[in-house]
């Protein structure tokens, strides 16, 4: 039977086992009714189980699998994450760390949240990025993997939706992004001028859209706390699921933050970035500062445009 939720909080784990049930179903395209008369659950507890509302049990993971046609290894992976969500730490500790976990990707976060707060002091994220900026982050070695601009557009398109389009049955959650980025990010040049002016143009546009709000860290506010930290946390609006923070490195891949205390610092983080961000007026002026100095007619600019950035680098360097 299904089983209640730890503390009432669906875990990330517990989520990715549940996108992946659901993912066996979407395969085959039954529908739930369809799925329940095979395993004999009804609809609507199947669509608990698929949202995590739930905790699904080793034998639901058998039966679902069998149903579906899902392969040993699949399933023997889902019943132990069905397993260890029941005391995650007295089965690590029976059973140590050597066995192959059920991962998500931040896309499929993503998929579920309805708030994400995006604190950029390197490089833009992936969810606003161009693939040509992307190109040149690949390039250099500042990516590690393609940039997927379908699963970009899916998550993207969530900006524009009104209360009344989400409220279709089957239609994707609302989403608002916030996105806070350093002086020096939209000022400096990636993959050359023609690239970074296509990047801006994008953040305009996305500037224009009533889920997207873009913010610059005022470069004269001198030191804060977390200076120099990027991050993205992702809220929810059900209750069931905490906050989660998505740290992103290239020698640890991403690693995720879900206790209260984990998230703390983060959290204090964006209490004060709040004190030191631009005006929306203001960091929109920024934006269309940098864009106008990129759009340089001369066919040659690429080059001229780096050696000045260099140059503005050996500068602040010598001072």
């Amino acid at each position: 039977m299904a089983l209640d939720l730890v503390a009432g909080r669906a875990s990330l784990e517990v989520r990715a086992l549940s996108r992946t049930v659901l993912g066996w179903r979407t395969k085959r395209g039954w529908s739930l009714k369809e799925l329940g008369e095979l395993v004999g659950f009804s609809p609507a507890k199947l669509s608990q189980l698929c949202r995590a509302v739930v905790r699904m049990s080793a034998l639901e993971v058998v039966a679902v699998g069998a149903a579906c046609g899902a392969s040993d290894e699949e399933v023997e992976l889902c019943v132990r994450v069905a397993q260890r969500a029941v005391d995650p730490a007295m089965w690590d500790r029976i059973n140590g760390d050597a066995w192959a976990r059920l991962t998500w990707t931040p896309w499929d976060v993503m998929a579920e949240a309805s708030e994400l707060v995006i604190v950029a002091g390197e490089v833009l994220p992936e969810l606003v990025r161009v693939d040509s900026y992307h190109a040149a982050l690949l390039e250099s070695g500042a990516a590690a993997h393609e940039l997927d601009l379908a699963l970009q557009h899916e998550v993207l398109k969530r900006l524009e939706m009104d209360a009344k389009a989400a409220a279709r049955p089957g239609s994707p959650r609302r989403l608002r992004v916030r996105l806070i980025v350093t002086e020096s990010l939209i000022r400096d040049t990636v993959g050359g001028a023609r690239a970074m002016a296509d990047q801006l143009e994008l953040l305009e546009e996305l500037s224009e859209l009533p889920g997207f709000e873009f913010r610059v860290v005022d470069g004269n506010a001198g030191p804060y706390f977390g200076q120099g930290a990027s991050f993205t946390m992702m809220r929810f609006v059900e209750k069931r699921f905490d906050d989660a923070v998505l740290l992103r490195t290239l020698h640890g891949g991403d690693t995720w933050l879900e206790s209260a205390a984990e998230r703390e610092p983060y959290e204090r983080a964006l209490l004060v970035l709040d004190g030191v961000l631009r005006s929306g007026e203001e960091s929109a002026r920024w934006l269309s500062h940098a864009s106008l100095r990129l759009q340089d007619p001369l066919p040659d600019n690429d080059s001229g445009d780096q050696q000045r950035h260099l140059q503005l680098v050996a500068d602040q360097a010598g001072s």
